[in-house]
């Protein structure tokens, strides 16, 4: 029972006790009249001060739950606004096994708290409404995945690249070549960036975006890479060469180094 209407039943009762002794005793029924105005008065203006803060309440919680409808499109908005940021931290943080599942625990408190510090209706809510939300960061990494597919089908080279864009651009290479390709997002790798598959072959491959010739270390890792994952084929993917020990190396182990104009050489 709401607060009005316990005062009207309380000033109803109040009102119903004058009647009664205004009855038993005339001689006070004046007296009692007046009280009963007052009364009567009392209850009025308590129902409507009930009434008021009710209304405002309710007008706070429709304004509290429209902010709160509106966060997905505004969390969504700062995704596209710093992509490149984001994409970085996915690609840093995100790792994937053998099989291809997605490890996304490193990734998803440090995205809560990205969005948190640039989100202005998180503030508000926070500020205003004292209200904490509950994130489910499912559905934006989602959204980033699909703003990272895209990205990458769109990708070109550029000397301005990161390493982590390069890998993708490899891997994107690949895929435009027929082939089953996937860059493995940076740690937990096995010494491997990207591995593809194609007519029941299995590649893989070291993408370096250096300046300089790529030297012995990329070689070691793509052959780990190979025993690892039970390779066919073990390739270094770079824009600027190789060392003459890469090439010894590479030669000694069956590794191919290529130029990523190459990849749709491979076969």
């Amino acid at each position: 029972m709401g607060n009005g209407a316990g005062a009207f039943l309380w000033g109803a009762f109040i009102v119903f006790l004058i009647i009664s002794i205004a009855i038993e005793f005339p001689l006070i029924r004046w007296f009692l009249v007046i009280g009963l105005i007052i009364v009567i008065y009392q209850v009025y203006i308590g129902i409507k001060e009930q009434n008021k803060k009710d209304e405002i309440e309710a007008q706070t919680e429709r304004e509290k739950n429209k902010l709160i409808d509106e966060l997905p499109n505004e969390f969504q908005s700062i995704i596209e606004k710093n992509i490149k940021i984001v994409a970085s931290a996915y690609r840093r943080s995100v790792t994937s096994n053998a099989f291809g599942k997605k490890n996304y625990e490193k990734f998803s408190p440090q995205l809560e708290e990205y969005i948190k510090d640039n989100s202005e209706l998180v503030k508000r809510l926070d500020e205003e409404y004292y209200t904490n939300i509950d994130f489910n960061t499912s559905d934006l990494i989602k959204f980033i995945e699909l703003k990272l597919e895209k990205l990458d089908k769109d990708l070109n080279y550029s000397e301005d690249m990161d390493p982590y864009e390069y890998e993708h651009f490899c891997a994107n290479e690949f895929k435009k070549n027929g082939w089953d390709a996937n860059a493995t997002q940076g740690s937990s790798d096995q010494g491997v960036d990207v591995i593809a598959y194609k007519d029941g072959v299995t590649l893989v491959g070291q993408c370096k975006k250096y300046k300089r010739a790529v030297g012995n270390k990329a070689v070691q890792e793509v052959v780990a890479g190979i025993k690892f994952y039970d390779a066919s084929i073990g390739i270094v993917i770079a824009p600027n060469g190789f060392t003459k020990s890469a090439n010894a190396l590479a030669e000694a182990n069956d590794v191919k180094l290529i130029h990523h104009s190459e990849i749709k050489n491979i076969n």
